[in-house]
């Protein structure tokens, strides 16, 4: 199978070092390169391309991550196949990481040992695996062994993904505004999710709907994420 690929990053260097790798391998086809975001979907949608894999190297932000590949999803929404997208940087905070799992990057590479590492990830990528550097997928699987099972809690079972990500925000004790900042919404949106997510549970104020919460065990520190904060803090593996 011949794998098309759209590499976007906001580094030159680092394109063209991506583009040096891949060419290395003949089951790889290079269809487009483009330095930033905004260059990148503009010529996604001048030329019509059709990547199986679009590599999202070094990029500048986890709000660079987030945006890219929410712009990537809505492109391609009505394709029958949707590009995989992989992130390839060597920053590999858990912001960063978290962010892109959130928007669905099928890959996140970080301090890659080889060209060799590059290559096959994208071929398990693109075959509709997924793949993470082995230091990020340690920290995700103690993080996920230690997240609690919630407990059953009338109307939070009701709650989209996006309600429960805005819910556990709002239990940590954050507002609209910082909300709106955290996952780079406009702040009427966040209102409306409140509001939507106030009706579900049948409360009429944040105090309610965060005690809730928090007897689900949610805008709590877990316990595996005081692990991953500590853990990358002393450069443990």
């Amino acid at each position: 199978m011949e794998i098309n690929l759209f590499i976007i990053s906001d580094n030159p260097v680092s394109l063209a070092g991506l583009e040096t790798i891949i060419e290395q391998d003949d089951k790889f086809t290079l269809i487009g390169q483009a330095v930033g975001g905004v260059d990148g979907m503009r010529c996604l949608d001048r030329a019509g391309l059709q990547p199986h894999v679009i590599i999202l190297g070094e990029p500048s932000s986890k709000k660079s991550i987030y945006e890219d590949a929410q712009q990537i999803t809505s492109r391609y929404r009505r394709h029958k196949t949707r590009p995989k997208i992989i992130v390839v940087s060597q920053n590999d905070d858990d912001d960063a990481v978290f962010t892109a799992l959130r928007v669905g990057v099928s890959g996140y590479l970080a301090h890659m040992r080889s060209s060799e590492e590059l290559l096959h990830s994208i071929k398990i990528v693109a075959e509709g695996g997924a793949v993470f550097s082995g230091t990020i997928a340690s920290r995700l699987s103690r993080h996920f062994s230690t997240v609690p099972i919630l407990p059953e809690i009338s109307g939070l079972s009701d709650l989209t993904s996006r309600e429960l990500e805005i819910l556990e925000l709002l239990a940590g004790g954050l507002s609209n505004h910082q909300i709106a900042r955290r996952i780079f919404l406009a702040e009427k949106t966040v209102r409306n999710y409140v509001s939507r997510i106030f009706t579900k549970l049948e409360v009429h104020d944040r105090a309610s709907a965060a005690m809730l919460a928090r007897d689900a065990g949610l805008g709590q520190e877990t316990r595996g994420a005081r692990i991953m904060k500590h853990e990358f803090a002393s450069g443990v593996a």
